[in-house]
């Protein structure tokens, strides 16, 4: 298994969340105005096309959006404790004080 602390694991869990929701509202053209989409790869300079293009179809960016939100989510549950210290968590710890 795969061990994260708390704070890094909330990040996997937030960021995945975000990209969820990022692609699926781009997918509908809601960030361009009802009837564009933006691309990314066009937006930060790699691509030779305009960032904002008619396209509010299922397109390769949706893909990587969803297999890394996917993959983000997975790391999040694989990370997840599986012994819990129960004593340590409801506090009995009391038997050391009764000898």
């Amino acid at each position: 298994m795969v061990e994260l602390n708390d704070t890094t694991r909330m990040g996997l869990l937030i960021g995945a969340a975000a990209i969820l929701i990022f692609v699926i509202v781009n997918m509908a053209g809601l960030l361009g105005g009802g009837d564009e989409k933006l691309f990314l790869i066009d937006l930060i300079g790699l691509g030779d096309m305009d960032a904002m293009r008619p396209d509010t179809g299922f397109s390769t960016q949706d893909i990587v959006g969803f297999l890394l939100a996917v993959a983000m989510g997975a790391l999040y549950f694989m990370s997840a404790e599986d012994d819990l210290d129960w004593e340590a968590l409801l506090g009995d710890d009391d038997d050391d004080e009764e000898e």
